[in-house]
């Protein structure tokens, strides 16, 4: 977690103005963090944690715009403020009055930005100050404006200054959990809670298809210097910044795993499937050790999961009720072109109709293993890319894969020392209350402090 800010006094009075101040009724889905083009460069008010940019959507340069408003010393002002709020958000905070509300939030900073989930318009950022940690809401309408803009207070990071201490943690949620802190190449465990459950992993899934990669790359039937172009069929929704570009947009097989990765962009995790095939990620998730890839199987893309999950409830309870010959059957009936997206569904719980990827948390650990295993370079410093925690000192290297949706949060990391020394961490939360499940600077807390007590035990 981020350290050494000074200390300021509550900003209570600006997240009562901020949070009366809800004229949109979209709400905001929770994916893994995503990226594009970030705002204003991070100054001593406003900074952005490694690897969190924000996508060129009509959100993401809405919370840009608040980001920039944060870090300046003054404003803005009551025209900019008619351009930027939509008339639902003004009839409750006057545009002369904006700027009063933004010099509170600036108060309550420095602020540092751990993530970005969101859709077109709508946006999450959880933020990290100096009094708490909170959520940026963001909802804007189809010119632009935003219609919501709020502060929410959001769940304090436990202190875990043992391996016992994940159990308290965990215990506070309500909401099923799984844990794992077991030795990188045997996953035998360290400590342990639940972890032969399988629960929904969101976009760990891509783990198993950077693995079908790297193995049609050892066979020869791909290189990492391939080129993948993007369509309108296989063009997904965010998280990532593949989406943002246009039919015919071309990427190389390496630089669309590095974005699946690193961003988990889904556009580019597609693009891969494509590529390799279905089967072939279906054998990678038999080779990486899953338990019962039956729980996988047909495996679904992570366009056809929005299809199925946030188009029309309807399909999603065919899905639910189907056998893997009627899911197959159904996903071969999807249509192509743009996602009918409703974001009147964004909200909704879907693992629970087994929308989702599902694994336990040894199947992870050992999909990491594997992975490590492999000795492939390339792959290795691709899964290094973005630690997903702040790395405390005495690990050399940290591979991760997280993911996240309505009513589940998952992460997964692999922690080597200098020494070859390894471990593997994996964290699995799910739950019928999206509120039940806490943000991802909450797991990244948590997580960081456990890889701070492992590296003690070193």
């Amino acid at each position: 977690m981020p350290r050494g800010r000074r200390q300021v006094g509550s900003v209570a009075l600006a997240l009562v103005l901020l949070t009366g101040a809800c004229g949109g009724t979209q709400q905001e889905p929770e994916d893994p963090p995503s990226s594009s083009a970030p705002p204003a460069p991070p100054t001593e008010e406003v900074s952005i944690s490694d690897g969190v940019t924000l996508p060129e959507t009509r959100a993401g340069q809405a919370a840009a715009w608040v980001l920039e408003q944060l870090a300046a010393d003054e404003g803005p002002s009551a025209e900019e403020a008619q351009e930027r709020f939509a008339d639902a958000f003004l009839t409750q905070v006057p545009a002369p009055q904006v700027a009063a509300v933004f010099a509170q939030l600036r108060a309550g900073g420095p602020y540092v930005v751990e993530g970005y989930n969101g859709t077109e318009d709508a946006a999450r950022l959880p933020l990290v100050a100096a009094d708490g940690r909170f959520l940026l809401h963001v909802v804007t309408e189809p010119d632009g404006r935003m219609g919501t803009l709020f502060f929410e207070a959001t769940r304090a990071v436990p202190d875990v200054t043992s391996l016992r201490d994940l159990d308290d943690a965990l215990a506070g949620l309500d909401a099923e959990t799984s844990l794992l802190v077991a030795d990188g190449a045997s996953c035998e465990p360290l400590h342990e809670r639940e972890s032969d459950v399988a629960r929904p992993i969101g976009s760990i899934v891509k783990l198993y298809v950077l693995d079908a990669v790297r193995q049609a790359v050892a066979d020869g039937t791909l290189t990492w210097e391939d080129t993948l172009t993007l369509t309108d069929d296989l063009r997904s929704l965010p998280s990532g910044v593949l989406q943002e570009e246009p039919a015919g947009h071309q990427v190389s097989v390496r630089e669309a795993a590095e974005l699946m990765i690193s961003v988990s962009d889904n556009t580019a995790t597609d693009l891969l499937v494509d590529a390799v095939g279905r089967e072939a990620v279906l054998t990678a998730v038999e080779r990486l050790g899953h338990h019962d890839p039956a729980l996988l199987t047909p495996i679904v893309t992570t366009r056809e999961l929005f299809q199925l999950g946030f188009t029309d409830p309807d399909l999603r309870e065919q899905w639910a009720t189907a056998d893997t010959a009627g899911r197959e059957e159904i996903l071969a009936g999807l249509p192509g072109g743009e996602v009918a997206f409703d974001p009147a569904l964004a909200q909704d719980v879907v693992w629970t109709d087994d929308l989702d990827w599902f694994a336990t948390a040894h199947d992870l650990c050992r999909a990491h293993a594997a992975l490590q295993e492999s000795g492939d370079e390339t792959v290795l410093d691709i899964l290094a890319l973005s630690p997903g925690i702040e790395v405390p000192e005495g690990w050399e290297y940290v591979g991760f894969k997280g993911g996240s949706a309505p009513g589940e949060m998952a992460g997964s990391w692999y922690l080597g020392s200098a020494d070859g020394e390894g471990y593997a961490v994996v964290v699995q939360i799910a739950a019928t209350d999206v509120a039940a499940v806490p943000d991802a600077g909450w797991m990244a807390g948590v997580v960081g402090q456990t890889a701070e007590v492992l590296a003690e035990e070193e």
